[in-house]
């Protein structure tokens, strides 16, 4: 597994990250703590959770994974979306849900897609700490390495109070660097109002160039660690596949000569996209088939290539000859 270091932690951490959104909810106990020991026995170290996610269980099940390993892996939480309300009817119904999306792929992927989302309140500095501390109960830690503010306005990742509750949470030693997990509208804003943000994480993928521009709002002077996600979500992957079946495999054929190749044509694309484009950062993903979690492995483990991007924004978002 390639490391890269993350300044703010002062450490070697996999560029490799492992997201645990499903952790609970989509994805049961059992099989989400295959998939992270997984991982962890291939050099990942990097995990990624809420207060939010998996229902409100990933954090406590990623709890249970850490006994013999924190010190050896990075923790990043979250402030800014609660832990949502699940009946107890609900949970007994979810690996009902889990055998029928197993079944039926699509249909929890618009489960998520329609799941309401108004819960999320302003953020306020007077919460920052009680959320942390409910978070550090949750995973059974004494801290977190990175707490992000989740999906903040601009004007939030600039408030004041809000600045000098998280300097707070690190003068505690309840995180050891501070992140803006949002858009990068948001990680500028907070990135030109403070020193204290250590850390960027947002979505990048070839047809919006996040990093691009995040880049050159910040001048390129910017001792930011980049953590993207997203390579496969919103449409991107479906996207790559039908981009790379038209025009009588024109495009496939191109990409057979940089090495790309059936069966795993479009999955090893993007990933060496997203590794290129993030090349002294984390990419995370989430990992729950076994088939996926090997693959994202061994192209974490390359060196980042240099053609693909150019190769990839030419031919697939440029759509040149």
């Amino acid at each position: 597994m390639r490391t890269v270091v993350c300044p703010g932690l002062g450490r070697q951490v996999s560029a490799l990250g492992f997201g645990c959104a499903s952790l609970g909810s989509r994805v049961s106990e059992t099989h989400g703590r295959r998939a992270l020991d997984s991982a962890f026995e291939r050099g990942v170290n990097w995990f990624d959770v809420a207060p939010a996610y998996g229902d409100g269980e990933a954090e406590a099940i990623l709890g249970r994974f850490l006994p013999g390993r924190r010190d050896r892996v990075v923790v990043s939480t979250k402030f800014g979306w609660p832990a949502p309300a699940i009946s107890a009817g609900v949970r007994l119904l979810r690996p009902a849900a889990r055998a029928l999306g197993k079944l039926f792929p699509q249909l929890l992927a618009d489960v998520a897609v329609t799941r309401p989302e108004s819960y999320r309140n302003p953020l306020r500095a007077d919460l920052v700490e009680s959320s942390v501390v409910e978070s550090l109960r949750r995973l059974r830690a004494d801290y977190v390495d990175v707490l992000a503010l989740d999906e903040p306005s601009p004007e939030e990742c600039a408030d004041e109070a809000i600045l000098r509750a998280l300097q707070r949470i690190v003068e505690k030693g309840y995180a050891r660097a501070i992140s803006i997990a949002g858009t990068p509208e948001a990680i500028a804003a907070g990135a030109g109002a403070s020193a204290l943000f250590g850390v960027a994480q947002f979505a990048d993928s070839p047809f919006d160039q996040a990093a691009e521009h995040l880049r050159a709002a910040l001048s390129g002077e910017t001792s930011l660690f980049f953590v993207t996600h997203g390579i496969f979500g919103r449409g991107v992957f479906d996207r790559i596949l039908r981009l790379l079946g038209t025009d009588g495999g024109r495009l496939a054929a191109l990409a057979s000569q940089l090495g790309y190749g059936p069966p795993f044509l479009a999955s090893e694309l993007l990933l060496d996209y997203a590794f290129a484009n993030n090349p002294d950062g984390v990419v995370l993903a989430s990992m729950y088939n076994q088939a996926h979690l090997e693959l994202n492995c061994a192209r974490a483990s390359n060196p980042p290539r240099g053609d693909v991007g150019p190769f990839v924004r030419k031919y697939f978002v440029e759509g040149h000859p």
